[in-house]
């Protein structure tokens, strides 16, 4: 620690600053990781035959978490925990209109990148 009483307050703060944004960053991957695991367990094949409202809302979960997972050096959804999520994921970027929809994957991920 500084010797001065200034500089040993500012290196306390912000030591205090990173730990509890770990902290805050710990807890919600937990509760995503709670979420996609009720996902997992109502079976997540939702359409059928042809795209529904369900995948369009759950369509973060395809493209969008795996390039921010990337990012930031992480993997949101893991295929030997979320089995029926990853085959989802599979499917539904496999359909050319949802394929169309996506911004380049290249893009998105230097976007976020730049973010951090």
């Amino acid at each position: 620690m500084p010797q001065d009483p200034y500089d040993r307050a500012t290196t306390r703060f912000w030591s205090k600053f990173i730990d509890d944004k770990g902290e805050e960053q710990e807890k919600a991957m937990k509760e995503a990781e709670e979420a996609l695991k009720t996902l997992e367990r109502g079976g997540l094949i939702f359409g059928g035959e042809a795209i529904s409202i369900v995948d369009i809302s759950a369509n973060c979960l395809s493209i969008w978490l795996e390039v921010f997972g990337e990012a930031i050096g992480t993997k949101f959804i893991d295929s030997e925990k979320f089995p029926l999520i990853c085959s989802w994921i599979e499917e539904f970027t496999s359909i050319d209109l949802v394929k169309e929809s996506f911004p380049p994957r290249d893009k998105l991920l230097a976007y976020h990148k730049r973010l951090l």
